[in-house]
């Protein structure tokens, strides 16, 4: 994009918004969902696969219900980020989904269980750039045998 072109603090917001996209990840993988729950705007919605969840308050009942015994990773690429407005972007990350039970300190797995997209929806808000809506797009998944 011409530098000219492109609106002030967009590099900032880009940067930002990225992080965002990772922290999830990261965040979600070590079940410390106080701080994924930080990464959205109070009037959230995740739409996980045609299920919505709307507001942090449901956003913290997801995530207190994800099983214990299941050992997950989000490996997060491709991280792309348009600026949109002076407080608003919408975003694109391909993510790989690895999940397995957790039996031991290294668990052994077949491959990745999705393969996909999230696509976001940022708004700047006084704390910062937040998650208004995350959209998840299967675009693999692991066959069943």
């Amino acid at each position: 994009m011409d530098a000219a072109l492109a609106m002030p603090g967009e590099a900032n917001c880009r940067e930002m918004c990225e992080r965002l996209s990772v922290a999830f990840a990261n965040n979600i993988d070590r079940r410390d969902y106080p701080a994924v729950l930080d990464l959205f705007a109070e009037d959230a919605v995740l739409d996980r696969l045609g299920t919505i969840i709307r507001g942090k308050s449901a956003l913290s009942a997801w995530l207190e219900s994800r099983p214990d015994d299941i050992v997950t990773r989000h490996i997060c690429t491709n991280i792309d980020i348009v600026q949109n407005g002076p407080a608003a972007a919408e975003g694109r990350t391909y993510f790989t989904f690895y999940k397995a039970p957790a039996t031991a300190d290294i668990v052994a797995i077949d491959g990745p269980e999705t393969i996909g997209e999230y696509h976001d929806s940022f708004i700047l808000t006084a704390q910062g750039w937040k998650i208004l809506k995350r959209k998840i797009i299967v675009i693999f998944q692991r066959r069943s045998f």
